[in-house]
């Protein structure tokens, strides 16, 4: 921090009412402290200091909050300092799919938006997916703006960053999941693909898609119909529209 009132670069932070008090109510011990500026009231912001109390996290009132060196976050008066975003390791990742039953996993191939990112996290946990992940190195880091834009649903989605994407889908394929790619055209309708067992769906980065020995591991290939002539969708809305056809064919 530059001084009292300056916070450190947004990797360290989450931000808004909402995000803060998702974190503050799934992972308290996640969170240095809370700064919430002087002067700004309201229902929600009592509900966040006094979850802190409870939860003995500590609370700072500050007179001007604001993210040196960047933008103008709209943070409602409130930000959380925190820890790294904690992530699975890939057994204990596995462990929990084994212990799901039927699980419904998202892998994403680099996805490099942080907005894009948190869209597809939100929707993801609306939608009762198992777990996610992420590669390590071709992806948006899982920074305050992801938090922010997933609406606190970073906070309660089990993510697992892995080293080696397709060694990952290689492993889960072992524990009897099948691997569902999404490409551009060529594939087989989201419509007329059974989604019903245990599964993985892989979604591509917003410009080249799943990479080609990604594509490899994919059991099988599916594509949106789409009315119209189109380049591609955005990765978001491509990845909330598939996960809830398979929500709708599971019948959850």
């Amino acid at each position: 921090m530059n001084n009292d009132n300056t916070p450190p670069n947004e990797d360290q932070l989450v931000w808004g009412i909402h995000p803060v008090y998702e974190m503050l109510a799934a992972r308290p011990r996640a969170i240095h402290e809370i700064l919430i500026e002087k002067g700004k009231t309201g229902r929600k912001l009592q509900d966040i200091i006094e979850l802190a109390r409870r939860q003995q996290v500590k609370v700072k009132f500050t007179p001007q909050l604001r993210l040196a060196g960047s933008r103008q976050m709209n943070h409602q008066g409130v930000i959380a300092r925190i820890m790294p975003f904690a992530t699975m390791a890939e057994e204990e990742f596995l462990s929990l799919l084994a212990q799901a039953g039927t699980p419904f996993v998202l892998a994403l191939d680099s996805i490099q938006d942080p907005h894009n990112l948190g869209a597809i996290i939100r929707s993801a946990s609306a939608a009762g997916v198992t777990g996610l992940i992420v590669p390590k190195d071709r992806s948006a880091p899982l920074s305050g703006t992801v938090a922010k834009i997933s609406a606190g649903a970073l906070a309660h989605l089990p993510v697992c960053q892995s080293t080696n994407l397709v060694r990952m889908l290689q492993r889960l394929k072992e524990q009897g999941v099948w691997i569902y790619g999404t490409i551009k055209e060529g594939g087989v309708s989201i419509y007329q693909t059974d989604f019903s067992g245990p599964l993985c769906l892989v979604i591509g980065g917003e410009g080249k898609g799943i990479r080609p020995l990604v594509q490899e591991q994919c059991d099988f290939k599916v594509t949106i119909p789409m009315q119209r002539e189109m380049d591609s969708l955005n990765a978001s809305v491509a990845a909330g529209i598939i996960m809830f056809e398979i929500v709708r064919q599971k019948g959850l």
